[in-house]
């Protein structure tokens, strides 16, 4: 299954949950290589990141279905191609249960950001790297996850045994990740 590009959800974002952004990222290429701006304080993405990651991954890599409690996440593919996985898991949100999928690529590149109670996960069809930025610094796991193929989550993933971490191949379902969701009390 071929899912959109994050060019063309940018343009319909209706398809998206509430608060998830699509930032076209300018790629300045030559016979040297490539330049791109990643990230610029002015563009107003949300709160300001304070860390940042850099990721790579093998091909049939799957990272999550997690979800953050208080965090942002600012995400661009740096190299590859993968395919992001988000769904609102906010009961107060109006886009509650919202699911969509989406490609990303180094060679168009794009800026994510997904708010907290965005449930997502990253699928590498090849290898690939990412850089993260995150809105908060990492303390400890928020347990916030759940299985990648729970049916619940709607998620049309093109494979079928990617290669998990121990925390994602024994996190729960869908059901579960949300009672630990609205179990945790409002943050301040």
């Amino acid at each position: 299954m071929q899912h959109p590009t994050a060019r063309s959800l940018a343009a319909a974002n209706d398809q998206l949950p509430d608060g998830v952004l699509i930032a076209p990222l300018t790629l300045y290429d030559d016979e040297r290589g490539a330049f791109a701006e990643l990230y610029r304080e002015a563009w107003e993405l949300g709160p300001r990141p304070l860390q940042w990651n850099y990721s790579h991954s093998v091909a049939n890599v799957l990272r999550g279905v997690h979800t953050h409690e208080v965090q942002y996440d600012y995400l661009v593919v740096v190299a590859g191609t993968m395919i992001l996985a988000l769904r609102d898991s906010r009961a107060s949100s109006s886009t509650f249960g919202r699911a969509s999928m989406m490609t990303l690529e180094w060679s168009d590149p794009h800026m994510v950001v997904i708010p907290p109670g965005v449930s997502h996960g990253f699928y590498c069809p090849e290898p690939s790297a990412y850089v993260l930025g995150v809105s908060a610094y990492f303390i400890q796991p928020e347990n916030l996850d759940c299985r990648w193929d729970d049916p619940e989550m709607g998620f049309a993933w093109p494979c079928d045994a990617p290669l998990l971490s121990n925390r994602d191949a024994k996190a729960g379902t869908y059901g579960e990740m949300l009672a630990r969701f609205a179990a945790k009390p409002a943050a301040s």
